[in-house]
């Protein structure tokens, strides 16, 4: 529950710090006072959208800061699967700075705000005036009737299954597509996989062609320049080999006379045996080599070829053609694998399908369990609140279509006269009615949900009198089972909370500000005597209050 809410700097509240009490609470004050400024607050603290207009003091940060006792309410998994410290009365702080960016905490560990939603979600049921059209929406009825059953789980199991087959028929559309595409494109792949193919070009042929294609278009040169080499070093009168022989021969004659002599000896021969293997190598390059232009004609044609490839791929490596022409070939198996891919697709559609078809009938099931004892119980409460020819029923017809909530459609009928068919309630139900209706469908809520706080923003709007008592009393009874705050402006219902707060404007410092206390006792009855009479409070309102209040 509510412990306590802390206020700083939001709309005409400076600073305000409120402790709340188990059963009902009720909030009163004059109209414009900030009655509704403490239920946004909250609704901010959990989540809504924050507005920076909102701030008091746009100098300032706007604080809100609720504590909440949830020992008793099995939350301690939510804490330790967030890894958030768990405690007995845990704190949640909202920060918004003056440039309107907001911050979370969850006991002082910084959290985003889905993650306050979630936990606000098991902590307070906010009722605002609104959301008097929610009783239209689907997300409100299913919500209703689902916690009514106890079919939550089975929701989120119809859900899980439905996100699986939405995913398995978006693979299988996915496929379904890529095969059309491709099918278009096999020829043309083919084609250039068998052009590929048909070169078997090799890793590095490229440069090695390259290589060969310039040695024997100079082969001219290259042998006049061979032979040139082989005259110089052994063919002509003073050959480069005979000059080095002679002169090893000379300073082999005189190498012993010095140590310096006898190693340019050495170094003569290890150059003469070096020269002599050169012109050897010389000799036998000339006699080997031989110029086949046939040879150069065919180096040259596939080199043209392997150019062509490389531009009309827009490669700059012949290498990259031996990649292109792999993925080719996979893209080409991918395509002839189509069936074999799609039969296993749409297998798995259709058994998540089943799945989601099964879960779905067992959500309808839960509901349609309890749908009689619903109608029996709201239409009865209606009764007590003065409509009584009051019918409540619920539609719930199963669809062939899914949607999120499963393969049902709802519709909430209400009739409040004989003779009258029920309709939706849109069409049929006063204000007042509406009022009266959606107390009774919270409080029937509440008896199947472990909620730990319920806020009503003026529930009894379009009531008053006798009416207005007997909502006082399903509000008080709500408030034995559970922590109930409820805004009121009626008479009726303020005397019946265990706690009454009274907020109020007051000028402070050329600057109006809405502050809130809590009375008791002679204040208390003030209070409700002008709630009763206006601001001229008369002995007669004055009895008729302390009549109100001591009747509880």
């Amino acid at each position: 529950m509510l412990s306590k809410l802390i206020i700083k700097n939001y709309a005409l509240i400076d600073d305000v710090e409120i402790d709340f009490q188990n059963g009902l609470t009720v909030i009163t004050g004059e109209t414009g006072a900030g009655k509704s400024i403490l239920l946004g607050a909250v609704a901010l603290l959990l989540g809504n959208r924050a507005d920076r207009s909102m701030f008091k003091d746009q100098t300032k940060k706007c604080i809100i800061e609720g504590y909440f006792r949830i020992g008793s309410y099995n939350l301690k998994s939510f804490f330790d699967s967030n890894e958030l410290d768990y405690e007995g009365e845990s704190i949640i702080r909202r920060e918004i700075n003056i440039q309107g960016k907001s911050r979370s905490f969850i006991n002082d560990t910084p959290v985003k705000l889905d993650l306050v939603k979630k936990l606000g979600d098991s902590l307070i049921d906010i009722h605002s005036q609104n959301q008097f059209s929610l009783i239209n929406e689907p997300t409100f009825q299913f919500g209703f009737i689902d916690s009514t059953a106890g079919a939550e789980k089975l929701l989120n199991t119809f859900q899980e299954k439905n996100s699986s087959y939405k995913k398995a028929l978006k693979s299988l559309n996915d496929l379904k597509e890529k095969i059309s595409k491709d099918i278009q494109e096999k020829d043309y792949l083919q084609f250039q996989f068998d052009e590929l193919n048909e070169l078997k070009i090799k890793q590095g042929e490229e440069k090695e062609l390259e290589s060969e294609q310039r040695l024997l278009a100079s082969s001219e040169e290259l042998i006049q320049t061979m032979n040139q080499v082989n005259t110089i070093l052994s063919e002509n009168d003073q050959n480069v080999i005979e000059g080095i022989n002679q002169t090893n021969n000379l300073l082999n004659k005189i190498s012993d006379l010095n140590s310096s002599l006898g190693e340019l000896s050495k170094r003569i021969n290890i150059v003469a045996i070096e020269i002599e293997d050169i012109q050897s190598e010389v000799a036998r390059f000339s006699d080997d080599f031989e110029f086949e232009p046939e040879r150069l004609l065919l180096i040259d044609d596939r080199l043209n070829l392997i150019q062509k490839l490389k531009q009309k791929h827009q490669l700059t490596d012949s290498d990259d053609l031996i990649s292109l022409q792999i993925e080719l070939e996979a893209k080409l198996t991918t395509i002839d694998n189509f069936d074999d891919d799609l039969v296993k697709l749409v297998n798995q559609l259709n058994k998540t399908f089943s799945e989601m078809a099964e879960a779905a009938d067992l959500l309808g099931e839960k509901r349609r369990g309890v749908i009689s004892k619903i109608e029996s119980k709201i239409s009865q409460e209606l009764k007590s609140l003065e409509i009584p020819n009051a019918v409540f029923q619920i539609l719930l017809v199963k669809s062939e279509s899914f949607n999120k909530y499963g393969n049902d459609s709802i519709e909430f009928l209400f009739s409040a006269n004989k003779g009258i068919a029920p309709s939706v309630v849109s069409k049929t139900a006063s204000g007042g009615e509406v009022s009266r209706l959606m107390l009774s469908l919270k409080s029937f809520m509440a008896e199947h949900k472990n909620l730990p706080t319920i806020i009503f923003d003026e529930i009894d709007t379009g009531v008053s009198g006798e009416v207005a008592n007997k909502m006082g009393d399903i509000l008080a009874s709500l408030g034995g089972k559970r922590q109930v705050v409820s805004i009121t402006h009626l008479p009726q219902i303020a005397s019946k909370g265990n706690t009454h707060l009274f907020v109020y404007k007051e000028d402070y410092q050329e600057k109006t500000v809405s502050k809130i206390k809590r009375i008791d006792g002679q204040t208390r009855v003030e209070e409700i005597a002008k709630m009763l009479s206006g601001k001229t409070i008369t002995e007669a309102s004055i009895n008729n209050a302390l009549e109100l209040i001591n009747n509880n």
